[in-house]
């Protein structure tokens, strides 16, 4: 409900993103273990909407938590959501 991976079982994880970008709008994530920045999703504005992935093997401690943050760059961002979603 938090949006975010909470782990409670010490042990290395594989996690998994997929993003579809759209036409003329950037896409700029941040795959974050606790405050800590691991790995960077970008992709410029095109003329194309494209998928983008990224997978990554986390060694976790417990309480460790996982999560994705969108970066606000300069431009209008390919990903979006409400108040409501989480």
């Amino acid at each position: 409900f938090t949006g975010k991976f909470y782990c409670y079982v010490p042990g290395i994880y594989f996690f998994s993103l997929n993003v579809h970008t759209w036409n003329q709008k950037e896409t700029y994530l941040h795959i974050m273990k606790n405050e800590e920045e691991v790995v960077i999703l970008f992709a410029q504005v095109g003329d194309r909407s494209i998928m983008q992935s990224q997978s990554l093997m986390l060694e976790l401690r417990e309480q460790d938590q996982v999560w994705v943050r969108l970066y606000k760059g300069e431009r209008e961002n390919a990903i979006f959501s409400e108040e409501l979603d989480t």
